[in-house]
This record gives structure tokens, C-alpha cells and sequence, in this order.
């Protein structure tokens, strides 16, 4: 009666074997990539291309003034950072604009818009600033990463070659304090760079918005960023275009950090609950394999079906405890190969992780609407976003944006 749950176990276990394996290929993989033909004298000395820096910024970030510092202190011959708003009484507004007093060495501009011709906040809050930016380079990084100070020297070595249309990056998750914030890096640092990294040495790129390089003349050849308004999922539909149109996505093997330190239990569970509710619409009826990255939910299942029909029996027990304790060795070792402080609560904290993310996996299959920053929207497929049919919006379109304050 138990063998096929005991059969899932091994084959869980392998799973996040293979994910650890994938994760230490790539975070070995080179970090900067020549272009064809560089080892030319020529191609050497190949001046860097500028860069704007898209900030999208919605409140107050953990940390928020330490990653916006690692932004200003980029070794970089030329860039320019473009720090995005939607709301003039935004809390951080005063933050960025002392950023950009204190660094009158860096190009930096504050552009306060209020688009509102989608319903991604983010790719809203993008856009205003998007038309301010000066560069044919565009890099899309969020409030709460940050970076070091060759970052963007690694990035942009990607798009030497022609071929590439888009480098995003492994994120690690570092500085936790709350249980809620510990639970999230944990997740960022196992299953996820897990699974970005197996199903790119498979030949699909997983990209992560937190960092997104690209080239405008190719976003403009998609449609722009008012094609992407109204998914929930703007960096995996992009990267999918890309690929449509025969550009290769790189994820590069230097992680960049996004950086969580406060946050509550709930908090954790509701943001995975919409996760996996994103990942749902885009893939389908392969979403119920996820569960196979989870041993210690698929453990406690077996033990509930062997109390359910007679047990315990010794060796299921067992079984299921030396499975729980394989999954803590297994995450231990993600976190370390990213070069993450590993302390024994990160360890020990995993089963309770692993039963959150199994509920929330759960939950992912009823849940047809999610909340993004106090708005409720429905999700449909390809995470396409729909409000209900006696919402009125303001519909913008193309270049007729609401006027933008830009300092």
C-alpha cells in the first residue's frame, strides 16, 4: 500500500539531488563572457556601452538606502540611474533624492509618473521612466537588490555577443532577522535557484525580474513594456518573446542579492500562494510535478498513509525521517554554494518551510485572483491580469503618457 508514496520519495530525493548538481554546474560556469573574436587587441579594447538603470520604487525596502549606495558605487565607465515613482508623498522619495545629492558624480534622475494603463504596478511605475532613459541599454533592477560593484561591468559582457537579447541573474536571498524573512531567503537560496539552474542546463531560462538586462531597439521590436502592463509575469513573458524571436537569455552565474530582513509568516505564505498561482496559468498541468521538489511534504504523507492503514510500521518511519533529514542537507548545501551565512536555524527551519510552500503549492490550484500591493486581480492564462467587469480604468495608450515630473 505504500510503495508508490515510498516511490515518490526516492524520486523527490533524486530531484532535489539534481537540483543541487545543476546549482553548483552553474554557479562555476564563467562569469564574464568574451564576445566572438575578443581575444583581438580590437575587441579588448572595445569601450563599454552606457547603461540606464530602471529603479522602480514603492515604499520603504529593507535596506533600502544600502542597496540604492551599492547602485551609486557601480565600477562603471558610464551610467546612469533612473529611480521610478507613481506617488509624489511616496515615503522613499526624500531617501533617493539624498542619494542623488550626495552622489553628484553619478547621472541620476527621479522620475514621478502616474501611469496607469495597466495593471502591473511595476511595469506601470517602469514606464515613465523607461521614456526618460537615455541609453540603448536598459537594466531593470528592483528596489531591493543589491549588487557589487563590478555588476554591471559582468551584465553588460553578456550582450557583446549579438545573439543574447536578455541577462538576468541567480538572486540569493540574504539578511533575515524575522522568521517570515529567514523562510523567504531560504526558499530563494533551495527550491528556487534550484530550479533555475536545472531547467537551464536543460535548455530553458527561468528568469527572475529582479535583474534585467536588454537592449531597447529589441524591446521596442516587441511592442515595449505597455505589452508586457497586464501580466503578472512580465519577466517570464519577455524572456519567452525573446526566445520567440530567436534571442538567446542568459542567466548569469553571479548571484545578485535581494535583500529581505524583515517580514511575517503570513506575508511569506500569501506571496508564494500568488506565486504559484502565476506559475499555474503558465505551466499548466505540469504545475502538479512541483510538489516532487518537496520530500519532506511528500515524507509526511507517507507516514500519515501508513498510520491510516495499520502502522507504524519501523522501516516506513525511518524511511521518512532519514528523507527530512537528506531534504536539510540538501538545502544547507544550496545555501552554501551561494556563499550565504549558514546558521542552524536556516537549517532546521526547513521542514517547517517546505510544509508552508506545500500548502501554498496547494493553494495554487484554487486561487484565480491574487492581491499586488492592496489591488485584487484576477488571473488568467499566462498570468494575463483582468480586473472585474465594473472596474473603469483610464486606458493609455502608446506614447500618450500622463505627464511625468522628472528631476
Amino acid at each position: 500500500m505504500t510503495l508508490p508514496f515510498e516511490t515518490l520519495l526516492v524520486v523527490s530525493l533524486l530531484f532535489c539531488g539534481l537540483q543541487l548538481l545543476a546549482t553548483w554546474r552553474h554557479l562555476r560556469s564563467p562569469r564574464e563572457r568574451p564576445s566572438a573574436g575578443s581575444h583581438t587587441p580590437e575587441a579588448t579594447r572595445a569601450p563599454l556601452p552606457p547603461v540606464s538603470i530602471l529603479k522602480p520604487i514603492s515604499g520603504l525596502e529593507d535596506r533600502l538606502a544600502a542597496n540604492l549606495e551599492s547602485f551609486f558605487r557601480l565600477k562603471y565607465p558610464a551610467y546612469e540611474l533612473v529611480f521610478c515613482f507613481q506617488d509624489p508623498s511616496d515615503p522613499a522619495l526624500p531617501l533617493v533624492r539624498a542619494h542623488v545629492q550626495r552622489h553628484p558624480e553619478v547621472d541620476a534622475q527621479i522620475v514621478v509618473g502616474d501611469y496607469r494603463g495597466g495593471l502591473n504596478p511595476k511595469v506601470c511605475n517602469l514606464i515613465p521612466g523607461y521614456q526618460s532613459a537615455r541609453h540603448e541599454l536598459i537594466l531593470i533592477s528592483d528596489a531591493n537588490v543589491s549588487v557589487s560593484p563590478r555588476y554591471l561591468t559582468e551584465a553588460v559582457s553578456h550582450l557583446r555577443d549579438p545573439r543574447v537579447g536578455l541577462v538576468s541573474h541567480v538572486v540569493r536571498g540574504v539578511g533575515g532577522r524575522t522568521l517570515g524573512a529567514d523562510l523567504d531567503n531560504g526558499c530563494l537560496n533551495t527550491f528556487i535557484v534550484g530550479s533555475v539552474s536545472l531547467l537551464y542546463k536543460l535548455g530553458y531560462s527561468c528568469v527572475i525580474g529582479k535583474s534585467m538586462l536588454i537592449r531597447r531597439r529589441d524591446l521596442e521590436e516587441l511592442d515595449g513594456l505597455e505589452s508586457l502592463q497586464d501580466y503578472l509575469a512580465e519577466d517570464y513573458l519577455l524572456a519567452q518573446r525573446m526566445r520567440a524571436v530567436g534571442r538567446t537569455v542568459v542567466i548569469s552565474a553571479a548571484p545578485v542579492d535581494r535583500v529581505a530582513v524583515n517580514g511575517g509568516v503570513r506575508a511569506f505564505t500569501r506571496r508564494y500562494i500568488r506565486w504559484n498561482a502565476m506559475r499555474r496559468t503558465i505551466a499548466g498541468p505540469t504545475y502538479a510535478l512541483e510538489i516532487l521538489a518537496n520530500p519532506t511534504f511528500l515524507a509526511l504523507v507517507l507516514v500519515g498513509v501508513t498510520l491510516a492503514t495499520g502502522g507504524p510500521e519501523r522501516p516506513t518511519i525511518v524511511m521518512a525521517a532519514i528523507a527530512v533529514g537528506a531534504k536539510m542537507a540538501l538545502d544547507a548545501g544550496s545555501q552554501l554554494l551561494l556563499g550565504t551565512p549558514l546558521k542552524p536555524r536556516h537549517v532546521f527551519l526547513t521542514p517547517l518551510r517546505d510544509l508552508l510552500l506545500a500548502y501554498a503549492w496547494a493553494a495554487g490550484f484554487w486561487s484565480r485572483s491574487v492581491t499586488w500591493r492592496g489591488t485584487r486581480v484576477s488571473l488568467g492564462p499566462g498570468s494575463r491580469l483582468s480586473r472585474p467587469s465594473n472596474y473603469r480604468r483610464t486606458a493609455v495608450r502608446g506614447g500618450e503618457h500622463p505627464p511625468a515630473t522628472v528631476s
